[in-house]
């Protein structure tokens, strides 16, 4: 699991933090990365996964419904990296390039409504943060055997 964004800017921070949750959990199979952003190098842990899930904070208007969105991923080859920064499915492209793999990929988007400076988490994002918990749950498979190969949905 990679979860990223900037701790230092509220809500944007949502990410990194379900990550060191995770991290915490201290499942066998499980490799949780917490960062500040997606780079290119992040190819090498991807190729090595069976199940990848990305996890970010989304602005989300004023006055709408904060849901937690999860989608599956596919490459996106017509991608180009720019700097140092990369994004989930250009990652997955820049895999399957080096690495002729590809695992199953999912993005799970935190809405966000707080980004100022500060290390304070909104109402909203707090509550979609436990969502999230739950659904990376279940996508971890945690209530499986721990001597069995984490797969999606088992």
């Amino acid at each position: 699991m990679i979860g990223y964004g900037n701790t230092l800017r509220s809500d944007d921070g949502a990410g990194y933090l379900i990550a060191e949750t995770v991290a915490n959990w201290n499942l066998a199979h499980v490799q949780s990365l917490a960062l500040h952003q997606l780079t290119p190098d992040l190819a090498e842990p991807i190729a090595h996964s069976q199940v990848v899930i990305f996890v970010d904070a989304v602005a989300k208007p004023v006055n709408t419904p904060a849901a937690i969105v999860l989608e599956q991923l596919e490459p996106n080859y017509a991608t180009t990296f720019t700097g140092h920064y990369a994004d989930p499915r250009s990652l997955l492209s820049l895999t399957y390039t080096l690495y002729e793999t590809s695992p199953i990929a999912y993005r799970l988007l935190i809405p966000a409504i707080n980004f100022s400076f500060g290390e304070s988490l909104s109402a909203v994002t707090q509550a979609s943060m436990s969502l999230a918990l739950a659904k990376i749950e279940q996508l971890l498979c945690v209530s499986c055997v721990a001597e069995k190969p984490l797969k999606p949905y088992c």
